[in-house]
Formats: C-alpha cells, sequence, structure tokens
C-alpha cells in the first residue's frame, strides 16, 4: 500500500506484477484497494450510519452538524465531492442529485450507495472547510415551532395578546371567516379559545414559483377541547405576517440569541424540545413572544386562513381564507377572500366516507390538479394499474414539494389530502416513492383519513404533514445560507 511521501503510482507498480498468477491476482487486488483509498473515501456499498427511525445510529451529531453535511452533499460539485470521496461514491451523490436536487434528511443521504461513516465524517470535514457549517445554525426546531399540549390547565398564548399595531389577531379578522371552525365550541367564544400551537419562520414564501420572496412568520391557531386529556379541537386558523428583509433578518437574530441547547440534537420535527423541557413560562418561551410582539400583528398581518370541522353526518371541513394586506412586490394581491380553485371559487368543502380510519374524499369543488382525483379513495388507488398509480404518486408528490407547488398554485384541499393519498398507496404498492425525506414525529393520528392536520394537533398527538417537514427543510437551508 502506498504510504506517505512515496511517489508510486498504481500503473508502476501494477507493471511490475508479472510473477505468479496467485501472487499476482492478490497484489493487484491489494493495490486496487489501495488507488480507491488514493482517490478518497467510500464505505461499503450498503452501509449504513443511521437507525431505521432515521435518527444517527452512533454518530452523536448535533442539528447543526447535520444541517452542514446535508448541505454540503446538496450544493457541492463534483470537483469538491472528487477530492473527498471515491469516484462512485461521488457519482452515486451526483445520481441522486440528478432526481432529487437536496437531501432533507440524513437518512436520504445514507441510502446513497457507499455512503456510510466514513463518508458522513469526510462530508462534515468538507462543510467545515468550505464555510457550509455554522456551529449555532438555526435547525428544525428552532423555525417550525410546536407548543407542547398543557397536562393541565390553559396555554398562554392567545389571539388577543397585544402585538405589533393591536392584537396578535384581531377579532375583526377572525369574524371574516363568518362560519363556526370548531364544531365542540360554542361559536360566541371561539375567538377567546384561540389559542398559538404552532410558530414558523420562513424567509422566502411566495404566491408563484418565480415570484419575488415574502419573509414570513406563520402562527397556527386551535382551541383546547374541554377535557384536556382529549387535546385540542379538530380545526385551525393560520395567520401568515409579512416581514421586511430587515425586520425578518432582526428577528431570526433575536431567535439565534435566544441560544436553545435543548433543540441542538438532530431529530425528528415534533413538540419543540426546548419548550418541552422549559415549559411555556421558560426563558425561551418569553423570547419567543416578544418576537412575535415586535413583529407579528395587525401592522404585518398580510393572510388569514382556516380550516373548519363542521357539523355534519360525516366528517367534513371547509377550507377558505383571506388576503388582509396587499403587497405588489411580493405577489400579495389586494384585501378579499383567497381564490381556491378557478377565479371564482373562495371556499372548498371536503367529506370523508372512510370506514376505520381509511379515505373516501368527497371534494367541492374538485381539486384543481385533475391527476389527482383518483387519489381521493382507498378504494378507487386498489382499482388502478401500476401506471395509473405511479400517476397518483407524482400527483402526490407535487403538493409535498415546496419546490413543484405553493399554496397559491394548488388547492388547500390537495394540500392537505396528500399525504393520505401517499401513505394509503405506499400501503398498496411498497414499492412506490415517496418525499416523506425531512424527519419528523408520526404518531397514531398519521393513520387516521380523519386527520388532515399539516402542522398542530389531531386531538392529544402531534401532527406534522410531509410537507410541513419538507418546507422546514428548504428554510433551513435559506436560513443557513444567510
Amino acid at each position: 500500500m502506498t504510504t506517505l511521501g512515496e511517489s508510486r503510482t498504481c500503473d508502476g507498480v501494477l507493471l511490475a506484477l508479472h510473477t505468479h498468477m496467485r501472487l499476482r491476482y492478490l497484489l493487484a487486488a491489494s493495490l486496487l484497494a489501495a488507488c480507491a483509498a488514493d482517490e478518497g473515501v467510500e464505505d461499503g456499498e450498503t452501509d449504513a450510519f443511521t437507525s431505521a427511525d432515521g435518527k444517527t445510529d452512533g454518530y452523536d451529531l448535533t442539528e447543526a452538524q447535520a444541517l452542514g453535511v446535508m448541505r454540503v452533499a446538496s450544493e457541492a460539485t463534483q470537483a469538491e465531492l472528487d477530492g473527498v470521496l471515491s469516484a462512485r461514491a461521488s457519482k452515486a451523490v451526483m445520481a441522486y442529485r440528478a432526481k432529487n436536487p437536496t437531501f432533507d434528511s440524513l437518512q436520504e443521504l445514507d441510502a446513497v450507495p457507499y455512503i456510510g461513516p466514513r463518508a458522513l465524517d469526510a462530508l462534515l470535514g468538507l462543510a467545515e472547510s468550505t464555510g457550509r457549517y455554522d456551529e449555532h445554525a438555526l435547525g428544525r426546531h428552532d423555525l417550525s415551532i410546536l407548543v407542547p399540549l398543557p397536562a393541565s390547565g390553559d396555554l398562554p398564548w392567545m389571539a388577543s395578546m397585544p402585538a405589533r399595531g393591536g392584537a396578535l389577531l384581531p377579532k375583526t379578522v377572525f369574524d371574516k371567516i363568518g362560519r363556526s371552525v370548531f364544531n365542540t365550541v360554542d361559536d360566541a367564544a371561539e375567538y377567546d379559545a384561540l389559542r398559538i400551537v404552532g410558530v414558523r419562520f420562513d424567509p422566502c414564501f411566495t404566491t408563484s414559483l418565480t415570484a419575488a420572496c415574502q419573509p414570513q412568520i406563520r402562527v397556527i391557531f386551535q382551541t383546547l377541547a374541554a377535557d384536556r386529556a382529549s387535546g385540542f379541537n379538530d380545526g385551525a386558523v393560520h395567520a401568515l405576517y409579512n416581514l421586511s428583509a430587515t425586520d425578518f433578518a432582526d428577528a431570526l437574530a433575536h431567535l439565534r440569541a435566544l441560544d436553545a441547547p435543548q433543540n441542538r440534537d438532530y431529530s425528528p420535527l415534533g413538540v419543540s424540545p426546548v419548550l418541552k423541557a422549559q415549559g411555556m413560562d421558560g426563558t425561551y418561551a418569553r423570547g419567543l413572544a416578544e418576537i412575535l410582539a415586535a413583529y407579528a400583528g395587525p401592522s404585518t398581518l398580510a393572510r388569514m386562513t382556516f380550516m373548519s370541522r363542521t357539523d355534519s353526518r360525516q366528517s367534513q371541513w371547509q377550507l377558505g381564507g383571506f388576503h388582509i394586506k396587499a403587497n405588489a412586490a411580493t405577489g400579495f394581491p389586494a384585501a378579499g377572500p383567497i381564490k381556491i380553485v378557478g377565479s371564482t371559487e373562495t371556499l372548498q368543502t371536503v367529506s370523508n366516507e372512510g370506514f376505520g380510519g381509511g379515505i373516501n374524499y368527497s371534494v367541492t369543488p374538485m381539486i384543481a390538479d385533475s391527476a389527482g382525483t383518483a387519489g381521493l379513495s382507498a378504494f378507487s388507488l386498489r382499482s388502478l394499474t401500476a401506471t395509473q398509480r405511479k400517476a397518483v404518486a407524482a400527483w402526490a408528490q407535487r403538493q409535498e414539494s415546496p419546490l413543484a407547488t405553493v399554496p397559491d398554485t394548488t388547492d388547500c384541499a390537495s394540500c392537505h389530502i396528500a399525504g393520505q393519498t401517499t401513505r394509503t398507496l405506499v400501503g398498496i404498492d411498497p414499492g412506490l416513492l415517496s418525499l416523506d425525506g425531512g424527519p419528523r414525529a408520526v404518531g397514531g393520528a398519521e393513520t387516521q383519513g380523519d386527520n388532515l392536520r399539516a402542522f398542530g394537533y389531531f386531538g392529544k398527538d402531534p401532527m406534522v404533514s410531509i410537507r410541513t417537514a419538507n418546507e422546514t427543510a428548504a428554510v433551513m437551508r435559506a436560513v443557513a445560507k444567510r
């Protein structure tokens, strides 16, 4: 094997191997292994560094380190990868990127041939040497914050809490919904019952795939069930606050200054580790409330959307929303109801006639992309050919990818139903690919056809949809680049 300081080349040594056939074979095999090592690092074709649930297996990586590795694996040039990995490991990474432009989880990277523990170390070293690693980088739990379900009592953050320009979500805005959102709460009491269950930061919300980036803070409201052990009532209200680039940078600086050590470990997106550890009266919660008060409120509120659970013989929801404040520079239209399907429809109704947690959805008006209509029922999915199932899977992937669709280029129902379609499809045909790459908490609610939640709670179960996990991964990358 070539040692440090030797100038011997692989070809030069091979020319000397003209002795006994067995010796020639052994020496050639040994030399080829040395040449591969000289070219860069690789592992066995199927060597793994993550466990079945996507967590690091024997590697105590921080969220920042994992982000650095995923960034460099997604962004590095072929030449950069060739500098640290073997030729076939480098080519395997680039081949994956040709079909999937980014790595959203370590599990995705681990599935690439020849990328195992040694290659992981090499990629981390490349991230550090090329400025793609920041030990203080904001991670998934810093940017998509899910409030813990209270064991008893109430949650402190209300829609009426003082914020920028008045109440965080003014009652006059909430009243635009004009219908019951939570069928288990008296209509007159709904506004006062709203509690924040989630906060998300996004540097690049867009109204189309080509529109300018709009920095944003999103706040998700639900209501607690009368029996706290039952969790939250179904239904939700989302408030979206548009910030200037300067204000968003300041908000991120304040968020970074909160320095939540509990958020540093690489773990699936779910309930906030720091809020779970400190509680809603801890230092982090107080700091986050200060950020909301400083940057969110009537002065910056641009959009409100809702998903209401209706009183009906079968499970039924109505979805809609309102533009509150225009911003021509980033494509936000004038105040008024959001057009969901076509140029006139502003409310979409979804019903589920499935049994035992299955899916059998009817949607009015029908989803915008006809390719997904066969994905609304488990019965129809089972009757499809393999080719037809692939077409439905492709539709679901478009709904789950922030690179393929944004809220203003698809309809509400498609976005909320796609995850259930994916789950049902993969159950029928395990060979179908899914965009379920970003690590996320998966609980019992995942298998319930009546669960259309994207980020929040379905009863007492935290819910993080495939789309939310993918959006959060994209936000992490965008924030890291800043």
